[in-house]
């Protein structure tokens, strides 16, 4: 399989995700969902817990190919992955944080949380703010990534792999932490150690995978121990997305929206709290001390508002792009 079709599949994974994230999960904090069950909530709570697992795999997946031999290579992975999103990061945070002390909707518990969460530091110090977390955690992971990509060996990483978990399980254990880290560190290293030819594997296989994947999702819900279950959640999706993604790179329309919306995505997990609450704040004009308990009706969230929020996101990463492209040359 050569390179455009996998990074379209990748694509269209990506895209998938962050339509659910935005289009779906959270769309429940801003619209009237009266009369939804506990255990549709549940399902959902395991949808968006693959999901961002997925991410997190995704991540590991491409960030492998970087080569850390000396210090100056992992000094130029820092400074790369610096400039791809933390200005963007310190917008969108720094600005939710802004109007939440403005609309009394705290999602930083402290002056403190906000700036360990620019720093990648949040998980040591909970609680952990919401939706921003997973940026910061992302960015503790990427703090140890010229690290955890020094063995050349499959071997070699899995070990370094199992004892930087370890770690991490010691550090909620102990309760320094709480268990993000723990859970969602697994699917970055698999992404680190999964090849392009084991990807291959997965899509030729995807009547297997069509089939019993789902049926091993559904026998996971009954599991007690909830660690194992979010992990058994996470690496049993994964395929699933893969295939689902690479039976939808065969059709041109999917194939162009997924480019547009992966490219997007990163700024549509940032903003949409943005977009959501202006617009939310526009319909109740008289909600500004109350926030959280605005609403909107669910078919414009759905037609208009997250439409919107896909399209301010891909346009204001297409000027961040040519902004920092300016600044570097």
């Amino acid at each position: 399989m050569n390179n455009k079709k996998r990074d379209i599949t990748f694509d269209i994974a990506r895209s998938l995700c962050i339509l659910w994230i935005v289009g779906v999960w959270h769309l429940k904090d801003y619209v009237c969902l009266d009369g939804v069950s506990e255990d549709i909530m549940r399902a959902g709570d395991v949808i968006t817990t693959a999901v961002l697992g997925a991410f997190t795999f995704m991540s590991g997946f491409f960030l492998k190919r970087h080569k850390m031999r000396t210090v100056s290579d992992a000094l130029l992975f820092y400074r790369k992955r610096l400039l791809r999103f933390w200005g963007l990061y310190f917008a969108a945070s720094a600005s939710i944080y802004l109007a939440s002390i403005a609309g009394g909707s705290p999602w930083f518990a402290s002056p403190l949380s906000f700036v360990l969460s620019l720093l990648g530091l949040s998980v040591f110090f909970p609680p952990l703010p919401s939706t921003f977390w997973y940026i910061s955690m992302l960015m503790l992971f990427y703090l140890l990534t010229p690290l955890l990509l020094v063995p050349r060996k499959r071997a070699g990483k899995t070990m370094l792999y199992l004892t930087v978990e370890a770690a991490f399980a010691i550090l909620w254990l102990t309760g320094v932490t709480e268990d993000q880290c723990m859970v969602f560190f697994p699917m970055y290293a698999l992404g680190m150690l999964v090849s392009d030819k084991d990807v291959t594997k997965v899509k030729s296989r995807r009547w297997w995978v069509i089939v019993c994947v789902p049926a091993l999702l559904i026998l996971s819900l009954q599991m007690d121990h909830r660690h194992i279950a979010l992990l058994c959640w996470q690496l049993l999706a994964l395929p699933l997305l893969v295939v689902i993604s690479d039976l939808l790179a065969r059709n041109r329309i999917a194939c162009a929206a997924g480019r547009k919306v992966s490219y997007a995505s990163m700024n549509m997990y940032l903003f949409h709290r943005h977009v959501f609450l202006l617009s939310v704040l526009v319909l109740n004009a008289d909600s500004l001390h109350n926030i959280r308990e605005a609403v909107m009706p669910i078919w414009l969230a759905v037609l208009i508002v997250v439409p919107a929020i896909t399209v301010f996101s891909y346009y204001l990463q297409k000027v961040y792009d040519r902004t920092l492209s300016k600044t570097l040359h």
